[in-house]
């Protein structure tokens, strides 16, 4: 999730109308795990894996991405789902650390399922879930069929979109994920996938972060914030020992960059510092200019989801009454601009 700068930014509420008519990258990954990870088995007998169809292949991604990105247009919203690319070498230590607490977790859920704790196991169920790259085919197949436009990113889906709307290929990025603003992305959105859902107890409404006035209110440059946000701790470096948001801030507001606060507090320098930098500032990005939406292809999703896995009418017809309203479903084989 890479560093939080919750303490530094002012959220302001939106509604999804917010966005009528604009075009939103989306983080896919970060949103696949919000799936996989609340669209689980529940109950007695249950052990808290993914739902799957009839043959037992998972389904909760399908789900989740389904009803969402469904949801977003018919609210008018435009949204691009970027998918990871590649990590950086630079990632590694944080990947490896991740696998091995699921690695941990997983052994936990093994011996859980074996003594029939189903308790147990529905709690460790979230934390052994993955998204692999089949489900990632999946997902971007149905996005297809759907007529939604997503691209893979050279690297970091959040960095690539970051990009994109600095650019202004794209209006905002939706994500989870506060690196986003490390990246530069001038507007963020958090929750907007899961706004109007319930999550523990309370209900979830989207809000906007804007670079620009987080970098006023807390007298930063953007250069400087990058800094602040490697020492806290990234998904390249693991950070300064010792120093947290609110300490970070005082010290690259007294002194300017890491080197200078390294060189007054005593600490080591980040190795790789420049690598890292050059990473946020400049992140790698397709100059390809992004596609176009196009019209739901009825047939083919019906094709994919009811009769390949096990989708009900109901749920199918939901999405589908979605995309009709917002004049994205094809009907009776007729094309329409969107098509061309």
């Amino acid at each position: 999730m890479g560093c939080n700068l919750r303490d530094l930014a002012t959220p302001h509420p939106v509604e999804l109308s917010d966005f009528n008519g604009q075009r939103v990258a989306v983080d896919a990954f970060l949103l696949a795990y919000q799936f996989i990870t609340s669209l689980r088995t529940r109950g007695e007998g249950a052990d808290g894996g993914p739902l799957t169809d009839s043959n037992g292949h998972p389904v909760s991604h399908l789900m989740g991405f389904l009803d969402r990105a469904t949801v977003m247009i018919e609210s008018g919203i435009d949204p691009v789902f970027v998918f990871d690319g590649r990590p950086h070498e630079l990632k590694m230590e944080t990947l490896a650390s991740r696998k091995s607490r699921k690695d941990d977790a997983r052994e936990k859920w093994d011996r859980a399922v074996a003594d029939e704790d189903w308790t147990t196991a529905q709690k460790l169920g979230s934390q052994i879930v993955s998204y692999t790259r089949e489900m990632v085919a999946e997902t971007r197949a149905m996005l297809d069929l759907l007529g939604i436009v997503n691209i893979e990113a050279p690297m970091e889906a959040e960095g690539a979109a970051a990009v994109r709307c600095a650019r202004g290929d794209v209006d905002a990025v939706s994500s989870q994920d506060w690196d986003t603003l490390l990246y530069g992305a001038p507007v963020m959105v958090r929750n907007l996938s899961s706004h109007g859902t319930r999550r523990f107890g309370r209900m979830v409404h989207a809000e906007r972060i804007v670079l620009a006035e987080l970098l006023e209110e807390n007298g930063l440059t953007y250069e400087q914030l990058v800094d602040l946000g490697i020492m806290v701790g990234t998904d390249f470096h693991p950070g300064i020992k010792g120093i947290g948001p609110k300490t970070g801030l005082k010290l690259i507001r007294e002194f300017g960059t890491i080197e200078e606060v390294c060189a007054a507090k005593d600490k080591e320098i980040p190795e790789r510092l420049e690598e890292i930098r050059e990473l946020f500032l400049n992140h790698p990005t397709s100059d390809e200019p992004l596609p176009q939406q196009r019209m739901c292809d009825e047939t083919g999703l019906r094709e994919m989801l009811v009769d390949g896995h096990d989708f009900s009418e109901r749920r199918i017809g939901r999405a589908l009454n979605r995309m009709e309203a917002a004049g994205r479903l094809r009907s009776g084989g007729q094309t329409s601009l969107f098509d061309f």
